[in-house]
């Protein structure tokens, strides 16, 4: 049978075991059994890692102008800076909603009146368990400028115009892939479009 005639049901792999391969402090590295609608039976890697958060800030500059709330620092995946929305690890037991509010204040000093839920997705379902929610911070205002970051943590706040991050968000020290998704979903809201 010709693979566009295929149901739902013919395409669904069913997981029969998971092995643990490796821990690390952000996520495991797991070995997933699973049996293919074909009968067929083989091994794929998942990472399996706790859901992330990121907070959209639109705050005033001194000079009236709209800007984003961004945070400036290294990956090391890809060996180099990037300026992003604040976010980080949803911890264990903890609301997304809470998980951004703490992120917001522990990495810019500043927090909210309140928490709007833009959306949520999964980063790379093709190997990731876990989802990204994206909220938009509403009228946050600078609390301290202390910052409660992790020992490890090393970053820079800043007020970028938001015209600039729109124009350059796919590149260059934009090119962070969860980033545009917050900003797709930023835009999304702005426009009025709804999530289905």
């Amino acid at each position: 049978m010709s693979a566009e005639f295929l149901s739902d049901g013919e395409l669904v792999f069913q997981a029969l075991e998971d092995k643990l391969l490796h821990h690390t402090p952000i996520f495991d590295l797991v070995s997933r059994k699973s049996l293919a609608p074909s009968g067929r039976k083989a091994d794929y890697v998942v990472i399996d890692a706790p859901d992330w958060v990121n907070v959209v800030a639109v705050v005033a500059n001194a000079e009236k102008q709209p800007c984003f709330l961004m945070v400036r620092q290294f990956r090391h995946g890809s060996s180099r800076l990037y300026w992003e929305f604040p976010g980080g690890m949803v911890d264990p037991g903890e609301l997304p909603a809470t998980a951004a509010e703490r992120e917001l204040l522990e990495e810019t000093g500043y927090r909210a009146r309140s928490l709007k839920l833009l959306g949520h997705t999964n980063t790379n379902p093709a190997f990731m368990t876990n989802q990204v929610w994206c909220f938009l911070a509403e009228d946050a205002v600078q609390l301290t400028d202390v910052l409660e970051l992790d020992p490890e943590e090393h970053l820079r706040v800043g007020l970028i115009p938001v015209e600039k991050v729109v124009a350059s968000m796919g590149s260059g020290e934009f090119g962070h892939g969860v980033m545009m998704m917050a900003l797709f979903w930023w835009q999304k809201a702005a426009s009025g479009l709804q999530s289905s």
